[in-house]
């Protein structure tokens, strides 16, 4: 059909024309269904169905749909009108890189500038590469850039999957065989050329022709025809950045060339390990006669290869090397040195450095449960300080002289021990309590009530401060959650400052914000004393106090990434002074942070990825058998819910935006039904499957939320006249009745119904004091939930008829209804309970479910509509411990 300005394709009614894409025309249309400007990609007419293009371009649409990160395009839909296949995408406002660049009078960016867009693109491909897709065509047409800074890599016209690279088509033809050409001439890869098999390596190349043009202003390879720009691909090297360029740094430019090597064996093997140098990279000074010396000689430079296998090797295997601080805000002379200190399958987390900085504690669970073990800084065999237990111990604390270590430990019901350094004398301090933290006289510690969850979004358990004596066993309650301010919350990880004279800790208010505080710990009143460090909506975590008690450092994700930051602070009133400022580190995600009495700092970096597992299920015989993989990859899966029918999955995710998402339950045709800066979450179907509903901050506080299955109808369905008659801040984590007339949710100390046949504003009824993981059974005549008692959980119903809750399960987590309302099962440690609801008998079944999948999460485990499978969220993790070292200046007596 011909699109022009008018033109209706299904719900989408086309505006304008926008321009031309690597596989079709691209124009701007609107969403009729709810209002949103979208751009909308269609293949031309004179394509025809069968036509090599159009496969491609139904390839693009299976690829980009898989993708979900900031740095890639959004695809929201796909379909075929009157034989026109189209693609909807995100409307995208900016230019593209070749435009910043300039075509008629080009001209290179600003080192730091291209470093930021080159981390932003290697950061996203490594994305793509995860889930097996190839771009196959970057290049500076396919790259916008955003007004506010941010890339976009557009056009999966060119990409494959790559686990479909050994499958033929029906016509006996590879899309990527031997003798097919396919892609843009000066950015494709040697083996492109060749028209050989490809890997993740053809984009690393075509990304450093990219590179090479923004910092130069010209094209790696250039000539007249694609014919000798093809050859030159093959047998000549671009000329070096330094002639072109003199001030772009040696380091960076031997990462280029690294990139464009002609054998892709010789290349970064992966765009993460490219992203992991690239953040780097920024830290440093760009002088070629300062920081830059160790590889690059004043008189005789290093071979390229040579310069970043140098380079490489120091970062990773451990030997560190020195990065001159250049992130804006921080001073100028601060240098850094990096080094891995554990490596390995084992996760490695919770360190803490030894005073002196020589020796390190971290908890691993290579023994096969979580134990304590000390490594020396400069050695690579950790000894293990708590074999002599099978309990798990960890959060592990070194005291201020060294010479103890004060930790968690389950053993004997659990709660804080305090070990000698070598792991001898271990003995018990207190029967609670997490996260110690040394007074620096080292006779007491403080500790919280609450157990940190895996990441700092999840915490939802109430957390007070207590300040034991570590001599006499004598402790006292400093930090109550009865506190006289609505704007104060719970409190997590403490941090005893190094003069003794406040505690920095975090916590969530009643309005779900996640903040950091001071308190004096010796105050007649110390409620009193405390001190708001940061307000505002990013989550703030993890305090640390520097050394001198000048600054207070702490977890961020105020940049995208969970990152290292600080702030100036008087240690003797907790007041803050100047704006927060980025210490970024080389990860993604970083915690845990310990500083010795000499300024270093260990800290874990955490790589996760996440998949759905579908377990096989017969849960009134005690039978579960090996589950099969559904989809995932490394966007958090935060809340899912199959649908009612079994076909298809919601989830949302979580990190640096927090969207919905429906799939097919097999992992394709993802579609993304939520994308903006509100936190979506907690997702349910109803149970017709054409509703979902879910809580979001949209509106400024956490109310119930409703969309259609397509995408459209985003609509309130509380309002802030329900919060102010429920007395709540917020409602959460709402499950539709079988009917469609009612929602059971909770609020922070209540469980209530949300009629939606009501007025706006008359639709919250409490039920009943805090009532956690509410389930409808799939009669209507019952809701299910946990209570939390201070010694366990346990599993509890209401009857709609009596209006009256009823324990019938004494301990459990995730109550799951079996499809006769009858049965209704339940986790209990490591075992699946079955409770007969007629006669009130529990039935036990031993269930070990795969690592790092968590069954008592009510958020990431389900059961079937008709009881057959079991649905969980398995967390795929690496862990390691990385120590930086901060220094004053080359030329300083401290430096190192």
């Amino acid at each position: 059909m011909s699109v022009t300005k008018g033109t209706t394709l299904g719900p989408y009614e086309i505006l304008a024309h926008i321009g031309a894409g690597g596989m079709g025309d691209i124009w701007r249309a609107r969403d009729k269904r709810i209002g949103r400007d979208v751009a909308i990609k269609v293949l031309p007419e004179a394509y025809a169905p069968g036509d090599e293009r159009v496969r491609r371009f139904e390839q693009e649409a299976r690829a980009a749909g898989a993708l979900n990160h900031p740095g890639l395009v959004t695809i929201f839909d796909v379909g075929t009108v009157d034989g026109a296949p189209y693609i909807v995408m995100e409307l995208l406002e900016g230019q593209t890189l070749r435009d910043a660049i300039g075509e008629v009078a080009p001209k290179p960016l600003p080192t730091r500038k291209m470093i930021d867009y080159a981390i932003q693109l290697a950061s996203a491909l490594a994305v793509a590469h995860e889930k097996g897709i190839l771009h196959r065509d970057l290049k500076p047409e396919n790259i916008i850039i955003t007004p506010d800074g941010r890339v976009k890599i557009l056009d999966f016209g060119l990409a494959k999957l790559a686990e479909e690279a050994k499958d033929r088509d029906q016509t006996g033809k590879h899309l990527t065989s031997t003798g097919m050409v396919v892609g843009t001439p000066g950015y494709m890869s040697p083996e492109q050329v060749r028209a050989k098999p490809l890997d993740y390596r053809t984009d690393i190349f075509s990304l450093g022709a990219v590179m090479y043009e923004m910092l130069s202003g010209r094209r790696a390879f250039d000539h007249d025809s694609a014919v000798e720009t093809m050859n030159a691909v093959l047998s000549d090297e671009p000329p070096p950045l330094s002639s072109i360029a003199p001030d772009v740094p040696p380091a960076l430019e031997a990462m280029v060339r690294h990139c464009m090597e002609k054998n892709p064996r010789e290349r970064f093997q992966s765009a993460r390990d490219l992203a992991f140098q690239l953040h780097l990279l920024p830290e440093f000074q760009h002088s070629r006669t300062d920081a830059f010396e160790p590889i690059a000689a004043p008189k005789r430079r290093l071979p390229y290869r040579a310069a970043i296998v140098a380079l490489s090797l120091l970062a990773l295997t451990g030997g560190g090397f020195a990065l001159f601080h250049g992130t804006p805000g921080t001073p100028p002379h601060e240098r850094r040195t990096y080094k891995q200190l554990t490596s390995g399958d084992a996760a490695a987390a919770f360190p803490t450095l030894s005073p002196d900085g020589k020796t390190f504690a971290f908890v691993s669970d290579a023994s096969g449960n979580l134990d304590i073990y000390q490594q020396r800084v400069d050695g690579r065999v950790p000894t293990n300080l708590t074999a002599d237990s099978p309990a798990d111990d960890s959060e592990p604390a070194f005291s201020p002289d060294g010479s103890k270590i004060a930790f968690r430990s389950e053993r004997d019901g659990g709660g804080i021990f305090v070990m000698g350094a070598t792991g001898e004398s271990v003995r018990r301090v207190t029967d609670f309590g997490h996260n110690p933290s040394w007074s620096p006289d080292g006779n007491r510690i403080v500790i919280s009530t609450a157990a940190l969850e895996l990441r700092p979004q999840a915490h939802r358990v109430d957390g007070e401060l207590w300040i034991v004596d570590t001599r006499s066993g004598q402790k006292h309650l400093l930090y109550k959650l009865d506190h006289p301010s609505p704007a104060l919350g719970d409190a997590l990880q403490p941090s005893w400052s190094p003069h003794g004279k406040r505690i920095a800790f975090w916590g969530v208010t009643e309005s779900a914000q996640r903040d950091l505080w001071t308190i004096d710990p010796d105050a007649p009143q110390p409620a009193q004393t405390i001190v708001r460090a940061t307000t505002d909506s990013a989550v703030e975590w993890n305090p640390v106090w520097a050394p001198d008690g000048k600054s207070l450092y702490f977890g961020s994700d105020r940049d995208g990434t969970m990152n290292l930051w600080r702030v100036a602070i008087d240690e003797a009133t907790g007041a803050t002074s100047g704006d927060a400022e980025p210490l970024t580190l080389p990860t993604s995600f970083s915690c845990n942070f310990s500083f010795s009495q000499q300024g270093d700092m260990v800290y874990t970096t955490i790589a996760r990825s996440y998949r759905l597992l579908a377990f096989p299920l017969n849960a009134v015989a005690g039978k579960i058998d090996a589950p099969r993989p559904l989809f995932g990859g490394s966007e958090e899966i935060f809340s899912f819910e199959p649908s009612p029918d079994g076909r298809s999955i919601a989830f949302t995710t979580s990190g640096s935006q927090e969207d919905l998402f429906v799939g097919n339950a097999d992992g394709t045709r993802l579609r993304q039904l939520t994308n903006d800066a509100a936190r979506d979450r907690g997702v349910t179907w109803s149970r017709d499957g054409k509703t979902l509903y879910f809580y979001s901050n949209r509106d400024g506080s956490y109310q119930l939320w409703s969309i259609h299955e397509d995408g459209s109808s985003l609509a309130a369905v509380t309002d802030p006249a329900d919060l102010r008659r429920s007395g709540a801040p917020g409602i959460y984590y709402p499950n539709a009745s079988p009917d469609g007339r009612t929602l059971a949710a909770q609020t922070p100390s209540s469980a209530v119904l949300v009629h939606l046949d009501r007025p706006m504003g008359q639709r919250v009824e409490t039920i009943g004091d805090k009532i956690i993981r509410l389930q409808w059974s799939p009669d209507g005549k019952r809701i299910a939930g946990v209570a939390e008692r201070p010694d366990a959980k346990s599993i509890v119903v209401y009857s709609l008829q009596t209006r009256r809750w009823e324990t019938v399960a004494e301990r459990g987590t995730t109550p799951m209804w079996l499809p006769d309302s009858r049965h209704l099962a339940f986790f209990d440690k490591q075992n699946i309970g079955v409770v007969d609801l007629d006669s009130k008998v529990v039935t036990t079944t031993p269930f070990k479910p795969p690592s790092n999948v968590e069954p008592e999460n009510s958020q990431t485990t389900h059961v079937s509509s008709d009881g057959r499978t079991l649905f969980l969220r398995q967390t795929l993790e690496r862990d390691d411990v990385w120590l930086v070292r901060f220094g004053a200046s080359r030329d300083s007596p401290a430096d190192r």
